[in-house]
């Protein structure tokens, strides 16, 4: 997606528009998902952090300041959705040095 196409998505979900945050979920869940699944390594907790990033994602789009910093804040959201997966199994993150964010 295109960075002008997903800060007019953010901005209209900020202000409450379902289609726009519809369409925020339809282009940005593979984004989160496969973050999640690089992360967490397992598919179904991946699934079900994905899910939980998007309920968070939800309930709190109104208080992200900046549309641009949509990306990096959903990845930040989705990140310690993995962390509660994780420490409930008693396993540890490795992270790729590579990896942006």
């Amino acid at each position: 997606m295109g960075k002008e196409k997903l800060l007019l998505i953010v901005d209209k979900a900020k202000q409450g528009d379902n289609n726009s945050f519809n369409s925020l979920f339809t282009e940005t869940y593979n984004d989160v998902y496969y973050f999640a699944l690089k992360t967490v390594k397992d598919e179904t907790i991946a699934a079900d952090v994905t899910q939980e990033t998007f309920v968070t994602i939800f309930q709190n789009i109104n208080t992200l300041n900046d549309p641009v910093a949509y990306p990096a804040w959903s990845r930040q959201i989705t990140y310690r959705h993995c962390l509660q997966h994780l420490k409930k199994q008693n396993r540890e993150i490795t992270v790729d040095e590579n990896e942006d964010g």
